[in-house]
C-alpha cells in the first residue's frame, strides 16, 4: 500500500518540518531555513535520489538513497516517517518498501545503512524485520545534545534480501504494476507466432 514518487521543490517545506522532528538521527542536521532547503536541492550529484513515501495521496515520509555506485551497484539508504505517521505497521511497510525499490527498482547487489547506538526501535526494523546485518561501529561518530554517541554500520546483500519471507511471498516483486508471469506468456505466444524456438535450458 506504499507508493514512491521523486522528490520535487514543491516538497521541501515540508522535508524542513520533517528535519526539525528527526534531529535525533545520525545525520548531522545544521540549523536550516527554506533558502538552505533549496540550495541543497539545486546541488544534488547524480548519485543521491530522494523519494517521498505516499499512502494514497499523502506524503508520509522520505527514502534517501546516497553514495550511489551506479557501477558496483551499492548505496546507502536512509529514511525518516513525519511523525503522524509513525505507527509501527506503516514504518514497517514504508522502511520496506524504501529497501524493495532499491534492490527491484535500482538494480543493487548491496544497501548499507547507519544507525545511532540508542535508537533501539530503528535497530529492531533494519535488523529484525528488514535482516540488515551488522558490520561494524564508528565509535563517537555523533553529537547530540552535549554528548557523543556511537554509530552502528549496517548492511545488506541483494541474496539476504531475496530469501526474506516477505520478498519471498511477493515472489520478488512488489510492483503491483508489472506480472512476470502474464510477461512470460506474452513472450511464449510471441515466440510460438514467430517461430521461434527457445534455447533449451
Amino acid at each position: 500500500g506504499i507508493e514512491l514518487r521523486k522528490m520535487h521543490k514543491g516538497d521541501l517545506h515540508s522535508l524542513l518540518k520533517l528535519k526539525e522532528e528527526s534531529w535525533w538521527g545520525t545525520h548531522s542536521t545544521l540549523i536550516v531555513n527554506i533558502e538552505d532547503q533549496l540550495k541543497w536541492y539545486d546541488s544534488i550529484s547524480h548519485n543521491q535520489l530522494y523519494m517521498i513515501a505516499m499512502k494514497k495521496t499523502e506524503p508520509i515520509g522520505i527514502a534517501c538513497y546516497t553514495e550511489i555506485d551506479w557501477f558496483g551497484r551499492s548505496l546507502n539508504i536512509s529514511g525518516s516517517i513525519y511523525k503522524q505517521s509513525r505507527e509501527m505497521n506503516l514504518v514497517k511497510a514504508a522502511f520496506s518498501c524504501g529497501l524493495d525499490f532499491a534492490f527491484e527498482v535500482l538494480n543493487m547487489q548491496r544497501v548499507g545503512a547507519e544507525v545511532l547506538e540508542t535508537h533501539a526501535a530503528a535497530q529492531h526494523l533494519e535488523i529484525g524485520h528488514l535482516g540488515f546485518k551488522v558490520e561494524g561501529r564508528r565509535r563517537r561518530a555523533v553529537y547530540k545534545s552535549g554528548k557523543y554517541y556511537d554509530s552502528i554500520m549496517m548492511g545488506i546483500l541483494r541474496e539476504e534480501w531475496e530469501v526474506n519471507d516477505r520478498v519471498v511471498k511477493y515472489e520478488g516483486c512488489c510492483n503491483e504494476n508489472f506480472d512476470h508471469n502474464k510477461a512470460q506468456q506474452c513472450i511464449t505466444k510471441l515466440n510460438r507466432v514467430m517461430g521461434v524456438i527457445p534455447e533449451a535450458q
